[in-house]
């Protein structure tokens, strides 16, 4: 069997890299007999954290390439794209309406060839699915239903819905997949409020669970070992930070409130004694470096 994996772990973060890693190592232990590849957006640091070959993913750099065309013509395409290439996708997969005569662009036509070369799809959680990413994300989706292949949604987190345009590829995304596996229920209770398709739904875990921690053959780098010595001496959090654009207005927050709110409580689990450690840099303010007493 040949499985083309693809899905949130494009960021090429270490978390989306757990995720990925975990679903590898478990269809490794289960069927190890199995021929995986992966697509990225980003498949130079996703494969270093990988540690494996990792595809580029053509969606993505067209439409990277679409968002950067030069003049009036260019951004008339965009916003034409913008409005309607999703519905054109859709009309191709359900084969109604006028739309679905509309020819699509060269990209999506080289991806559903490609995915032919494939037993079946999984599309990996995290939270992947989010009305203010937009309906861009059901792409990879639509292109496998036209080139007629399985496909498996597993470990999501999935809304909200305050979108119609996206909540009608939801709808539509969610109810012909193979299985949609979600993490958590929280998700479910959404889609049930949306009026979203729930009939492939299936309750499982985040994959990043499933990572096979391999401690018989496992040989720290100096760099990891100094740490595990470090942190061995001391309770440790390791903590991260994100911008939280674009959910900032959805949550009636600011970046500066957010980072603030969590330099009280780093300073609290810091006065209980614990060590706490900012494990992934993010470009934030010095307001909550300045309030923090961050280790290193």
């Amino acid at each position: 069997m040949k499985l083309l994996i693809l899905g949130n772990h494009t960021c090429g973060n270490r978390g989306d890299s757990a995720i990925l890693r975990g679903l590898l190592d478990a269809i490794n232990t289960l069927e190890p007999e199995t021929e995986v590849d992966v697509m990225s957006r980003y498949p130079v640091s996703s494969s270093w954290l990988l540690n494996r070959p990792v595809m580029g993913d053509p969606l993505y750099s067209q439409m990277k390439q679409h968002n950067n065309a030069a003049g009036v013509m260019g951004r008339v395409k965009k916003v034409l794209r913008r409005r309607y290439q999703h519905q054109v996708l859709l009309s191709r997969v359900t084969d109604t309406g006028k739309l679905r005569n509309i020819a699509i662009a060269q990209g999506f036509t080289d991806f559903v060839r490609l995915l032919s070369g494939y037993d079946a799809i999984i599309q990996v959680g995290g939270s992947f699915f989010v009305d203010l990413y937009g309906v861009p994300q059901f792409e990879h989706a639509l292109c496998t239903f036209m080139a007629k292949k399985p496909l498996f949604m597993i470990g999501h987190s999935v809304g909200p819905f305050q979108d119609p345009q996206f909540n009608q590829l939801a709808n539509y995304v969610f109810g012909h997949c193979d299985a949609l596996i979600l993490r958590e229920s929280v998700s479910l209770d959404m889609m049930k409020r949306s009026e979203i398709d729930t009939t492939k739904v299936e309750h499982g875990v985040d994959t990043a669970w499933l990572v096979d921690h391999q401690d018989a053959t496992f040989q720290a780098s100096y760099a990891v070992q100094h740490w595990l010595d470090v942190t061995a001496k001391q309770k440790t959090v390791a903590i991260t930070l994100r911008e939280l654009a674009p959910f900032d207005k959805r949550l009636g927050t600011t970046q500066a409130a957010y980072e603030k709110a969590f330099a009280e409580v780093v300073n609290r689990v810091l006065d209980s004694g614990i060590r706490c450690w900012r494990s992934q840099p993010v470009p934030v303010s010095t307001a909550i470096t300045k309030t923090t007493a961050w280790w290193p």
